[in-house]
């Protein structure tokens, strides 16, 4: 009788580890000027279980190079590689019309904490630590460019590894070239219902809703200076030795001032797909198409949505842990969009 129990559990614990193999990546926009606002990640639909814990950490290097037209053309015919903010602050593209340019890595690093609170409910709290600036990537995006003959969009016309961000509209103007260094970002409150009514024995559905509080600074770009708040639709089928993963989500943003924007609402959604390699290991691939902040600004390469493609692997490590690591890359429209990023993490059931 003892060891019929002990099996059972051990075989339920093997489930829900298997579940977690095949869960989406949590991977948000990394678009750098979208840092400060708050977007879903994906998750599964199923919740955790009564009094069950789990926590990840996370984290993503993401490398940006976008610019407007007219900025491209401009720094095209400098010699060398100048300082762009120093070219931006010099006022040559001052009354221009509506303009930006964003060079730069955010290195984001998230600690998330759930907990199964009842019945088909979990809540969670997220704490980001972010810093904007320059780093070392440049250098490998040109190499992995050239040796892809796909260009680089004017990536040779500017210093390497400098942080450059600069907004011109009729109602806002934004330059910083220096980064304050790692700080606290916006903290997001999550609460996610799974849907039993509407389930089957393959099929799962839940609904999300999240309120993320301003704690970041908007200046600095690690938040948004207002309250954020969304909601989520979550769709899974589980297959014998997959699973795909729908969502669609929608987020009331609050206004950013340094950037100008104003309240909006956004919409996102994600497609994903995993499959179980041997029985330790996985692999996923999602798609991600988030609609723009920064549509109402006048700027035109920032206008439409951004398409973020990951792709990654996941494992089991021990009976509790589930370690993953992701290359991510931008498809179909490239200005609004980070150019390439690495994320990775770690999540512990208890």
């Amino acid at each position: 009788m003892r060891a019929s129990l002990i099996a059972l559990l051990l075989a339920v614990a093997a489930g829900a580890h298997a579940q977690d193999l095949l869960a989406p990546l949590p991977i948000r926009d990394q678009f750098l000027l979208s840092n400060g606002f708050f977007f879903f990640e994906p998750e599964e639909a199923r919740v955790l279980e009564r009094s069950e814990w789990r926590v990840l950490l996370n984290g993503f290097d993401s490398n940006t190079f976008s610019k407007s037209a007219w900025i491209s053309y401009s720094l095209a015919g400098d010699e060398g590689r100048p300082d762009p903010a120093h070219e931006l602050a010099s006022g040559r593209f001052r009354g221009e019309g509506p303009l930006f340019y964003a060079d730069g890595e955010i290195h984001r690093f998230e600690i998330t904490m759930r907990r199964g609170v009842g019945e088909h409910l979990e809540l969670g709290l997220t704490l980001p630590l972010t810093r904007a600036g320059g780093g070392w990537s440049d250098p490998v995006v040109e190499s992995i460019h050239h040796l892809l003959s796909v260009g680089n969009a004017g990536r040779d016309t500017v210093r390497q590894n400098s942080e450059t961000v600069f907004i011109e509209t009729p109602s806002v103007s934004y330059l910083r070239d220096r980064s304050p260094g790692y700080s606290l970002g916006d903290i997001a409150l999550t609460g996610k219902y799974e849907l039993p009514q509407l389930e089957t024995n393959d099929v799962r559905m839940a609904i999300a809703a999240a309120i993320e509080l301003p704690a970041g600074d908007a200046g600095a770009l690690a938040g948004s200076g207002s309250i954020d708040a969304g909601l989520q639709m979550i769709v899974s089928r589980n297959l014998p030795r997959s699973a795909v993963h729908a969502s669609v989500g929608f987020v009331r943003l609050g206004g950013d001032h340094p950037l100008g924007t104003s309240a909006q609402i956004v919409t996102s959604m994600t497609v994903a797909a995993s499959h179980a390699v041997g029985e330790r290991a996985a692999v996923i691939a999602q798609l991600t198409i988030s609609e723009s902040p920064f549509r109402h600004l006048g700027l035109a390469e920032l206008t439409r949505r951004s398409n973020q493609v990951s792709i990654g692997v996941q494992h089991e490590i021990g009976r509790s842990v589930v370690a993953y690591v992701a290359m991510i890359e931008n498809v179909l429209n490239y200005e609004n969009s980070a150019d390439a990023a690495i994320a990775w993490g770690f999540t512990r059931r208890f």
